[in-house]
């Protein structure tokens, strides 16, 4: 029976997506680098190729996520049946879920930081002083594919025209970070809440409190940092910063994911000090 179980909670599907996605992006860049003389005509006909690797990163991300959703019905159920849950993050976490609240602030969270990510990045762009139709002769609405010869992840580049002056530029670099930076930040977001819910009356005071800050901009919000970083040089060094920061955004956010990583372990650590019996016991009503 307790095989069974540990069948059940093994992330199976989730690492299905994964391999699915290091197999795809294998076969295509081998695709591309196959190419004798990258012309106009041979990397168009690589268009089916890249819209078909390009579907596999979108399925294999929304694998990830509903494994990611099953595993944590899962432990929501066992903490409901145990009426505890352990203060490490892969049990503190959907307990927290579990709470209306603080699954609000994990639902909002992650959808305005990846709108904000989207369009601090350019993958949501709007021009409108141009005419997609006539500047482009893109037809409205529309997508097209273009397998670009260039790094792995960085390629094929997506262009979809929603209306005249609104669409959407995509690599699969920038929606693998969307949604990985965007459910790290909700989660963080949903534990932080949680645990200032849960905190001890009159602590987080002085310079402590002001280090959190900080460090919750950069952990809360990783595509904040470099705007905090371009605040002290000002003038033309902020121009010449923000331009910087713009061509290297996927790798800093790319840096940034551990931090949201070790964060829940952090809050966890903290939260140890108000459950001092090592977990977090439920209301007999519950």
């Amino acid at each position: 029976m307790r095989s069974g179980n540990a069948l059940a909670q093994f992330p199976l599907v989730a690492l299905v997506g994964v391999l699915l996605v290091v197999i795809s992006t294998t076969v295509y860049v081998f695709e591309l680098t196959a190419l004798a003389i990258p012309t106009p005509e041979a990397v168009s006909g690589l268009i089916p190729s890249a819209t078909i690797y390009f579907v596999v990163v979108l399925l294999c991300v929304c694998l990830v996520l509903l494994d990611f959703r099953r595993s944590v019905s899962e432990r929501i159920a066992v903490i409901r049946a145990r009426a505890m849950a352990p203060l490490s993050p892969g049990w503190l976490i959907p307990y927290v879920l579990s709470i209306g609240k603080y699954r609000r602030y994990f639902i909002v969270t992650a959808l305005l930081y990846g709108v904000f990510y989207a369009v601090i990045t350019s993958m949501i762009v709007y021009q409108p002083s141009v005419d997609f139709a006539q500047a482009y002769g893109a037809s409205v609405p529309s997508a097209q594919v273009t397998p670009v010869p260039t790094a792995p992840f960085l390629t094929p580049v997506v262009t979809v025209y929603l209306v005249n002056h609104l669409g959407l530029l995509l690599v699969p670099l920038t929606v693998l970070l969307l949604v990985a930076t965007s459910v790290l930040v909700g989660l963080n977001s949903a534990l932080a809440g949680f645990a200032f819910g849960s905190r001890v009356k009159g602590a987080g005071k002085g310079w402590v409190g002001g280090m959190g800050a900080v460090v919750g901009l950069f952990t809360g919000c990783p595509t904040c940092a470099g705007l905090f970083f371009a605040n002290f040089l000002g003038g033309a060094g902020a121009v010449s910063f923000a331009a910087f920061l713009g061509y290297y955004q996927p790798v800093f956010i790319l840096i940034s994911i551990p931090v949201l990583v070790a964060a829940p372990y952090l809050t966890s650590r903290s939260l140890s000090k108000v459950f001092s019996n090592g977990c977090v016991v439920l209301p007999k009503t519950a």
